[in-house]
């Protein structure tokens, strides 16, 4: 079994049934006597610990199958842009480069993981930001069709004119994705081929085949996309990648931001020279000093490995505890106050039989507390990595303590936290 790019979250289902790829495949694996190859540029850090340790057997490739150089990595201080009164999406690096990649005839490859025009729609008088009316998220402004979306649950709504809050008419655009990026790149090279790959130009049938087939015959010049354009693509005539906001998943309140800000930059970094010219990267930060960053910019997963797995040891996050969610969700949030109180109950007798076991526990709101007119509670704990008897028990509680209005399930290191 042959489990390729192994670091990537979508092997981890996030919606019933819930399991994780890699699992699944040992179950099989044992099951029939087979093997398992897992592979990535960028492993995971509980994968390289594993390896590490003498639990997976190691086979490392330190260079390009063809020899190639890995491509050079221009860091732009867009601090510096700022000061010297460039307020466009663009560095004045990213700018150079991409005209002297469009002379040469080559292409280029604008990574924004941020679909939409702008994140979201702000009040400039009273400070408003218009919501979805079923989730608790801002609405992401679309402009092709002239409107607002929902990223979570897919409700749109027309565009505002005014602010639903107080009726002003100034209202300003916040953040930009990858439709501005398209409309920018038109002003500033109006000759260029650009094509668009996100969750919108993909949503038909033939959408990814589409794009990638076009680029690949060289129908466009400059391809723009989000995470979706860091698999694995090869493109021969790509000698130049732009990554135009390297700071969006390094700040995520999340343990893992720092490892999957490494895992983006290297894998998107990895499409440019490919073939027998040499690639550039432009990489664009607000902090360019940042540790992620540097290793990012020499390519050292080792050292981004080392500082990961001391921090995590020191704090006791995985690989060296489990994090187990229960996540409890009802159009009442009465009744999910009480569900939520019965399982942390439950839960809390069990840690006091098994004190040792239990490195934290809490319960509290969701950070996403409204999802699709539900409201969201979960209970977090950080419990001895790979008990399984634990999350038998937890698994049962969520199920004897939900009810028929109200939902509770359980995650064992999600992807996500929110």
């Amino acid at each position: 079994i042959i489990i390729d790019e192994e670091h990537d979250s979508s092997y981890q289902s996030e919606q019933a049934p819930r399991y994780d790829t890699l699992d699944i495949a040992k179950f099989r694996a044992k099951a029939y006597g087979a093997k398992i190859v897992i592979g990535s540029a960028t492993p995971s850090i509980e994968s390289y610990m594993r390896a590490q340790n003498g639990e997976y057997n190691l086979a490392t490739l330190p260079e390009r199958i063809n020899k190639n150089p890995l491509p050079e990595v221009i860091i732009a201080d867009m601090k510096k842009e700022t000061r010297r009164g460039n307020a466009s999406i663009f560095s004045a690096a990213l700018k150079d480069e991409l005209e002297d990649c469009l002379k040469k005839g080559n292409q280029a490859i604008l990574f924004l993981n941020q679909r939409g025009y702008s994140k979201s729609v702000i009040c400039t008088e009273c400070g408003h930001v218009h919501k979805c009316e079923a989730c608790d998220v801002a609405l992401t402004y679309h402009a092709e069709d002239d409107s607002l979306l929902c990223h979570y649950c897919g409700a749109k709504y027309k565009m505002i004119t005014s602010c639903v809050n107080c009726g002003s008419k100034y209202l300003r655009y916040n953040g930009y994705g990858t439709e501005k990026v398209v409309k920018e790149l038109g002003k500033l090279f109006p000759e260029a081929r650009v094509l668009r790959m996100d969750r919108d130009t993909t949503s038909t049938k033939e959408g990814h085949f589409k794009i990638l087939s076009d680029f690949a015959e060289r129908k466009a010049d400059i391809l723009v996309g989000t995470q979706m354009i860091a698999k694995g693509h090869d493109f021969p005539k790509v000698t130049l990648v732009g990554i135009l906001d390297a700071d969006m998943s390094l700040h995520f309140s999340d343990f893992r931001s720092g490892e999957r800000t490494f895992q983006l930059i290297t894998q998107v970094a990895g499409r440019s020279g490919r073939a027998d010219e040499k690639g550039k990267v432009v990489l664009q930060t607000y902090t360019p000093e940042n540790f992620i960053l540097q290793q990012a910019v020499r390519y050292d997963y080792k050292k981004m490995y080392e500082s990961e797995i001391s921090i995590r040891k020191a704090t006791g996050f995985p690989p060296f505890t489990d994090i187990i969610r229960v996540v409890v969700s009802s159009e009442s949030e009465d009744e999910a106050v009480v569900v939520t109180k019965n399982i942390y109950g439950k839960i809390s007798e069990y840690r006091d039989k098994n004190k040792g076991m239990f490195k934290f526990l809490a319960a509290m709101k969701a950070p996403l507390k409204r999802i699709q007119n539900k409201f969201r509670y979960q209970i977090i704990m950080r419990i001895t990595s790979g008990d399984e008897d634990a999350v038998s028990e937890i698994n049962r509680y969520a199920t004897e303590c939900s009810t028929r209005n109200c939902s509770a399930y359980v995650e064992v290191n999600p992807n996500n936290l929110s």
